[in-house]
């Protein structure tokens, strides 16, 4: 049974500025975190230790903004979040029970 699910479609790792579209979500959030928030966390567990240690400052910082509720300025942390997934590789993330 599938409790949680996000799909992300990225460009290749060797671009300088990385493309990024999301897809379906199914991310519950009650009671909290929910199990949308332990997928992410996962997700982010699994993810974060590629990150190159210089941009961990930022990563920082754009959490701060995000979590202010400001406007994010595109390009962050050498990626660009877009609507459209043309030529965009798809990754899914589940968590079944």
């Amino acid at each position: 049974m599938l409790l949680a699910e996000i799909e992300v479609f990225h460009s290749r790792p060797i671009a300088p500025t990385r493309r990024v579209a999301l897809g379906n979500m199914l991310l519950p959030c009650d009671p909290g975190p929910g199990v949308g928030g332990v997928l992410l966390g996962a997700v982010a567990a699994r993810f974060t230790p590629e990150l190159d240690p210089d941009l961990i400052p930022d990563l920082v910082s754009l959490t701060h903004e995000v979590e202010a509720g400001r406007r994010i300025p595109q390009p962050r942390l050498r990626h660009r979040l877009q609507e459209d997934r043309i030529g965009l590789t798809r990754s899914a993330h589940r968590l079944f029970r």
